[in-house]
């Protein structure tokens, strides 16, 4: 008979202290596998949208402000008055700045507060070719605008108002013709009504200027600066800021949750290691008669070691394996959870290799002193027991 035999008939013999260790690396491992899934996913869909979207310079009007109180009291704070638009030439000067072939996308809008069925609504016209390649996650249900007097609206006003697609809807007196309706992303087009330029001068009474300009360009701080700067001077009583994307804030987020989930995972990995160690440990105390009458018929310690070590190895490697699988399988169900992130966990063979790698060595080496131990059992005293 061979040592893996007899690791396995032990193990098979023991089943209330085989489960127990088992439940204890695999809750373990598919916690961290879980963890781990996630925070990966994150960082690639955080990474995705900002490497797509690269650096993003806002352009608006200077507006001024002014606070009120009342013996000392505010009452009133930031109070816009003086409110203009950009020129209508806007667009033109910033395709003229120096550099102005790395910038990606210019994409002008015509923005302002609209009545829609007895409340507010925020009608925003764009030019959707542009749009597009700035909010390039957007998903839809329908297609954009294509022409003059259709609508594209957000998740949070199509679950108010109810449109169907290729319905209309009153905005400021005028009918627009609803084809498409935005899947929730979590930031402000939720809540925005989009329709073309053309349609939202006219909605808002608008004839010329633009409420505000994005652009983008690559990820180069030296060139977003320089733009900044220049356009600055070029426009004047304009505000040009360098915009900190909701990407961006969410990868602050996301090295959050990662080194959450780092510490989480030391914690299950220490956890699993004692429960090791602890479980083989009274294993040996209570084999104390069976290691006797091992050694007693000429098994080495070299044997006795190696059947405790394969105990512990055949162990940790079954419940790794049951436990990446169980740790896949809850990263898929809990990553429609985080919607503001879409998240995509697709199978990771080096993830399962490294756990399985990783829950092995742990398991020897958790298994070590009561090896040891079991192994320096003196056959003599060990036989006084039978």
């Amino acid at each position: 008979m061979q040592l893996r035999d007899i690791a396995l008939k032990n193990l098979q013999r023991r089943k209330t202290k085989l489960l127990f260790m088992v439940f204890g690396i695999f809750f373990g491992i598919a916690t961290i596998v879980t963890l781990f899934t996630l925070t990966g996913a994150m960082e690639q869909s955080v990474n995705r949208k900002i490497s797509e979207t690269g650096i993003k310079i806002a352009v608006s009007p200077e507006t001024e402000s002014a606070s009120f109180s009342v013996g000392g009291i505010p009452v009133v704070s930031g109070v816009s008055y003086n409110v203009t638009d950009l020129p209508a030439d806007t667009p033109d000067v910033i395709r003229s700045v120096t550099g102005a072939d790395k910038i990606r996308v210019v994409a002008p809008k015509v923005m302002g507060m609209a009545a829609m069925e007895g409340s507010k609504v925020l009608l925003v016209g764009v030019d959707f070719e542009s749009e597009l390649k700035i909010k390039s996650w957007w998903d839809m249900v329908g297609s954009l605008p294509a022409g003059e007097g259709q609508a594209l609206v957000g998740a949070r006003v199509a679950d108010k108002y109810r449109p169907a697609l290729g319905s209309t809807i009153e905005v400021n007196g005028r009918q627009l013709t609803v084809t498409g309706i935005l899947k929730e992303t979590g930031e402000e087009e939720d809540g925005i009504v989009f329709t073309g330029i053309a349609t939202a001068r006219k909605a808002l009474e608008k004839p010329e200027g633009y409420s505000f300009v994005e652009i983008t360009v690559p990820r180069d701080e030296a060139l977003a600066a320089r733009v900044s700067a220049e356009l600055t001077q070029k426009i004047p009583d304009t505000r040009v800021r360098v915009v900190k994307e909701a990407s961006e804030a969410r990868q602050e987020l996301v090295e959050r949750f990662s080194s959450f989930s780092l510490v989480v995972s030391l914690v299950m990995a220490l956890i699993g290691v004692l429960i090791i160690a602890s479980t083989i440990t009274a294993s040996v105390n209570e084999r104390t008669r069976e290691i006797g009458i091992l050694r007693a018929i000429g098994f080495r310690k070299a044997h006795i070691t190696r059947i405790i070590l394969l105990e512990a190895g055949i162990v940790s490697g079954i419940s790794a394996v049951a436990g990446y699988f169980a740790g896949m399988g809850a990263a898929r169900l809990t990553a429609p959870l985080f919607a503001d992130f879409q998240l995509t966990v697709s199978w990771n063979p080096l993830l399962g290799a490294a756990v399985l790698t990783g829950a092995v060595a742990a398991g020897l080496l958790a298994s070590i002193y009561p090896a040891s131990k079991a192994a320096r059992l003196d056959p003599a005293e060990a036989l006084r027991f039978i």
